[in-house]
């Protein structure tokens, strides 16, 4: 898959023989945040072996191109901001530029939205991780090239065969804020009361137990290895993302559908798109009705296994890693058009 279209960007002199690109997230450990995850440390492995690209995880002030992923530190910020040869790309993982979310780093407070438009000012480029994010990027920033960037697939999976019907373990993974479980609280609150299924909730135990107490019972603490050993068991998965949430990433819908797990979905339109484009529209659910339809639906093995086989080739299309590493490759040599390597 190509990187979407955008203005041409500005030539700059390439500085060494083998180009450096920086990869730089925000959160850390990088293996307990699907951003981090996907956006650096998996894109860096991607790349490790390319005889081309000289690409680390951490921020380099002297690299070619720096790739700051979600937000950046007050360190990275400075860094990025005196050294105007490098060229900052600014992967914009969420809409941070319309929020005032506030999070504790160990630098102090760090305000979303200000750090957000902090770094688009200095951007060269932007990415992001859906079309319809990339799209609403460029309407925003019409001066900053704005380009689309496939996540490749969490967990590390491969497609795997369908899982059978008859564990009735319903499971929900990911973070429980920004809309990310409330949204989703109706699909597992319908299947548990009128078709016995019993909801396993794979997230933060301490947030969970917060937020939603009622629910803390079904919790399983999250880890790599509890996400994949869930995700083998269960019958059906949920994805689901709130009204004010219409850009975010499919990679949990990805990754679940990955490990053979029907999945249902709700208010995802990056999700939507991917079922639209496999012929399986009905397992976008946004009422009681279409939930029960689907779900009568999967309990047909053959319907079950056509829909998870349908669905992981489309996503294998779109989201392999051999069309990740592409992606970045195209893009990467897009702001380098001097390196004559290839």
């Amino acid at each position: 898959m190509s990187v979407a279209s955008a203005p041409c960007c500005e030539v700059r002199k390439l500085v060494r023989n083998v180009p450096k690109v920086s990869f730089t997230p925000i959160w850390y450990p990088v293996d307990q945040y699907a951003t981090s995850r996907l956006r650096a440390k998996y894109v860096v492995e991607l790349l490790a072996g390319d005889p081309v690209w000289d690409v680390e995880l951490t921020h380099d002030p002297t690299a070619d191109i720096a790739v700051i992923v979600q937000l950046c530190s007050d360190q990275t910020l400075e860094s990025v901001s005196r050294n105007r040869r490098q060229i900052v790309v600014y992967d914009v993982c969420d809409r941070f530029f319309a929020t005032d979310n506030i999070f504790k780093t160990d630098e102090g407070v760090l305000h979303a939205r200000r750090r957000c438009l902090e770094v688009i000012d200095r951007a060269d480029v932007l990415m992001a991780p859906t079309m319809r994010l990339r799209n609403e990027l460029a309407d925003l920033f019409p001066g900053k090239p704005c380009f689309y960037i496939p996540e490749s697939i969490d967990y590390r999976v491969s497609p795997r065969p369908a899982t059978a019907v008859g564990s009735r373990r319903l499971v929900w993974f990911g973070h429980v804020t920004r809309g990310n479980f409330e949204s989703a609280r109706w699909i597992i609150d319908y299947l548990k009361s009128h078709y016995e299924y019993e909801p396993v909730l794979v997230t933060t135990p301490n947030t969970l137990s917060h937020n939603f107490p009622a629910y803390s019972p079904f919790c399983v603490p999250w880890s790599v290895e509890n996400v994949q050993r869930e995700l083998s068991m269960a019958e059906l998965c949920v994805v689901s993302h709130a009204a004010d949430e219409p850009t975010k990433s499919p990679n949990r819908f990805v990754a679940a559908m990955m490990h053979g797990v029907p999945t249902l979905v709700s208010g995802s339109p990056a999700c939507s798109e991917i079922l639209s484009a496999a012929a399986h529209d009905m397992f976008a659910v946004e009422t009681p009705y279409a939930l029960g339809r689907a779900v009568r639906e999967l309990s047909d093995p053959d319907k079950r296994r056509s829909y998870v086989q349908d669905v992981q080739l489309e996503m294998w299309r779109r989201h392999s890693p051999e069309v990740v590493r592409r992606a970045y490759v195209e893009l990467f040599e897009r702001l380098l058009p001097g390196n004559d390597n290839y």
